[in-house]
Formats: C-alpha cells, structure tokens, sequence
C-alpha cells in the first residue's frame, strides 16, 4: 500500500494512525529536507505503537546524512536510488539475503552505524516498471493550474549535468540518464487508458538538455493522438530553448513551461554556476510568450555575495521579463549542495532545525549572510511580491 500524506493533507499523527491501520511489516518514508522532523515524528509512533514494525527512511536528506535517522526511530536508511535497494532489504528481512551484502544501505549493528557500499546509479532506466499508481489515490492529485484532478509526475530521465550550487545531485548525480522517447510515450499512454488521467507533467531536472531527444518526445505525443495536456513545471534550461523546440512544446499540448532564472545579476548568475547569461534568459522566456505558453520564472534572494542592490536588479528583471507567474524564494543551503558545503566549512550555517530550510518563508534565515541581514532579506522577498 501507498499513502501520498501530501495530497491527502495528513498530519503525522493522522499519516502514523493510516500505517498502523494497514498492519505493514515493513515502513518505508521517502524524506526531503523540510520533512525530516516530521518524517521522525511519524517512524516514533509507529514504533512506539508496534515495536516490530521495520522503518526505512530514503530520499535527498537521508542519502546525504543517514545518521541522524537512527536516533530517530529508524532501522534503515536507503542512499541514492531506491528500487533495488528496497527490494533486497526485504529479501533480507525475509532471511533471504545477507544484509552487509546489500549495496547502498545503512544499519545500525550494535552500538555502531554502518553503511554499506555505494549502489551504482542504473544505467538504464528503461528497465524500470510504470509506478504503482493503482496502490495511490490519484483522483487527489490535482493540476495547479488547471484545477483539474487525475494529474499525474512522469520523469523521462534522471541526472543533470549542469553545475549549479544550490542545487542538490546526490540521488541522482551528475550523469543525464535517460528513458527512451518511445518507452516514455508508452508509459504516457498506459496512464491516459489504465487510469484515466486528465494531464500530466514531466518533473525531470533538465528535460531539454538534450533538446533533439526532448524534440522526439513532443513529436511521437502528437504522432500516437495523446492529446493531453503537459507542463514543465521544474523548469527547463534556457540555452536549450530554440523555435524548433518551442514549436514542439506547443504542439504536443504543452501550456507551461517554468524557467529557473534566479538572478537577474551577471555577475551572481556566473558565482552560483548557471552557466546563461542574462540575455539567453530574456529569449528564451519570449519565445514562450510569443507562442502562448504559460510562463512561471524562479527567482532567489540571498545567493551568497548578493548585495541589495544586486538583489533589486533581480526584482527589477522579473518586471522586465513580464512572466505569467513569478516565484521568489530564499537561497537555502540545502544539504548535499555547495552551497551548504561552503558555508559549513566557513561555520556560516545558524540552524540545523530541518523544519527552517523553507525558502519560501520570510521569517527563517539558517545561514549568514556577508552582505544581507534576515531582516533585510524578509524585505526584499515581500517586496518582490508586490
């Protein structure tokens, strides 16, 4: 069984309470920074109410610091991609596997942890089954912007090459890995028949990089009659963006298309290694404009060495860039990134609360910053908004 806690709007005590109802022998939580301490929460009472229960804790933060889980009410941890690590610790807790064989794993054995060898990331995604989406209530996944329910993530690849440093690569790394278009097609169909779905949305890191690929997937949508709408919502790279591939986007059904700006400062863009420039950002959003897709532009405030006047330029280029929808976020140094890496080495971080590291919200700060007080800051992000 599967419970999407997020699109059913539960609690811990009320996610904790549905586990234990289905009588599971075996827990697993996937967990993202902000999650962490209500991740624990939940592993606690399930634990607390069934000490026998096996809880597994995967994802972003515990791939990077699996250790804090274990004081947590966890008895494993999964780094890096999940699937066949999953899989392997049930066999082992089946009796069938030897659990220091398993790659990719962490444990507690005695009064030490121990992580077993990294897993190697899977070369080839095509191997991977269509999710489980009979075992989720789909009709609760529901379009931002459309309204409607029955929409669904696809990811068509994993990896991004490029090298930014607020952005976090453990999970999936560096290495752009990638689903065939027509396996990717195949799934986008089973979907649209199996389970009746409205729309959908490709949440890859960097779909575009390789614009030629992206290209033959918007074409075999049009070519199998799909006939779905689809947005990129995590964004696409703007030096990918061409009128061919526009035009492909917009044929093949998709209204929005997001674009991770962040700055509109030259000199912030090259320190936080975006690798564009501002005019490629400026092109790429109107081409999307001129062919009427919906456009949605992230913006950060508090890139390290940012000044406020530097700060203002990024306002000010979102006004100029006159997008659909804008989205300003604080710069959190999330665990994994370089970012975070510099500012613990330079001892610049000031909270090690995980439920902080939320960056859209005005009145937490976990770092310091050279230039920018948190007030300041909590300014700047109100009145960006206005």
């Amino acid at each position: 069984s599967c419970i999407a806690s997020d699109a059913e709007n539960l609690d811990a005590g009320q996610t904790s309470q549905k586990i234990l109802s289905l009588g599971p022998d075996i827990v697993g939580l996937s967990v993202g920074t902000v999650a962490v301490n209500n991740s624990i929460r939940i592993a606690k009472r399930l634990k607390s109410s069934n000490p026998d229960v096996v809880t597994v804790a995967g994802g972003p933060h515990p791939t990077v610091l699996p250790d804090e889980f274990f004081e947590g009410g966890f008895d494993f941890v999964v780094r890096g991609e999940g699937e066949r690590t999953i899989v392997d610790l049930i066999s082992c807790v089946q009796g069938k596997k030897r659990i220091e064989d398993i790659p990719g794993l962490s444990y507690r054995s005695q009064n030490s942890i121990i992580h077993n060898k990294p897993r190697q990331m899977l070369k080839d995604l095509n191997t991977l089954p269509v999710p489980a989406w009979h075992l989720f209530p789909i009709e609760r996944f529901r379009s931002d912007f459309k309204k409607t329910d029955r929409s669904l993530p696809i990811l068509t690849s994993r990896g991004c090459p490029s090298r930014c440093t607020f952005c976090y690569k453990e999970l999936f790394g560096n290495r752009f890995r990638v689903r065939s278009p027509r396996h990717v097609i195949q799934e986008i169909i089973q979907l649209k028949h199996q389970f009746d779905i409205n729309e959908f949305s490709i949440m890859d890191d960097s779909f575009t990089s390789i614009p030629k690929r992206a290209i033959e997937i918007c074409n075999l949508l049009v070519e199998e009659n799909v006939n779905l709408p689809w947005s990129l919502p995590s964004g696409i790279r703007v030096d990918s963006v061409s009128e061919e591939l526009i035009d492909a986007l917009k044929r093949s059904g998709c209204y929005r298309v997001g674009f991770g700006v962040e700055t509109g400062d030259p000199y912030i863009m090259q320190s936080i290694k975006k690798d564009v420039t501002i005019d490629q950002v400026r092109r790429a959003v109107e081409m999307a404009k001129t062919a009427g897709l919906i456009t949605m532009c992230y913006f950060m405030i508090g890139n390290l060495q940012e000044t406020e006047k530097q700060v203002d330029k990024s306002i000010a280029f979102a006004i100029e860039l006159d997008p659909d929808f804008v989205q300003f976020g604080i710069a959190t140094p999330y665990p994994g990134t370089q970012m975070y890496k510099t500012l613990e080495k330079e001892g610049r971080i000031t909270s090690y609360n995980w439920d902080d590291y939320d960056s859209f919200n005005p009145n937490k700060m976990v770092f310091r910053h050279e230039n920018l007080t948190p007030e300041l800051i909590s300014i700047k992000l109100r009145q960006s908004y206005r």
